[in-house]
């Protein structure tokens, strides 16, 4: 139970932090993968998914409609200080920019070795009103 509530505090820090950026309505992670949102025009949404660049793996968007949705920012935090090599959190910004429906799909993969190879996959559809 402890460690139930630990995982909910670290939510509301991260969901604070990102609300602090400005217009962020919605925070999707790879929890959300599968799932469908609804937004406005105008709104902002994040996506966090963990990933180990050192590894050479990395998230890549595939096919972001950009009649839909503009990718505002893309960064990446660490998760650990300590550790080289360490997983990182990655970050996408995304605004929603005309009415409609489309399907965000990522996948992590090496880009040398291409999407076929991907070994993890996340998709978000997203209806904007």
């Amino acid at each position: 139970m402890l460690a139930f509530y630990f995982l909910f505090l670290i939510q509301c820090m991260a969901a604070e932090s990102i609300s602090s950026q400005g217009d962020v309505i919605m925070l999707l992670g790879k929890e959300d993968s599968g799932t469908t949102h609804e937004i406005k025009t105008g709104d902002f949404l994040h996506i966090e998914l963990e990933g180990n660049p050192s590894t050479g793996f990395w998230w890549h968007f595939q096919g972001l409609d950009e009649e839909f949705l503009e990718l505002v920012k893309e960064e990446t935090e660490k998760i650990s200080e300590r550790r080289l090599g360490a997983p990182v959190l990655g970050r996408w910004k995304l605004k929603a920019k005309e009415r409609g429906e489309t399907t965000i799909k990522m996948a992590y993969y090496r880009q040398w070795e291409g999407v076929d190879k991907a070994v993890d996959r996340v998709s978000f559809t997203i209806r904007i009103r």
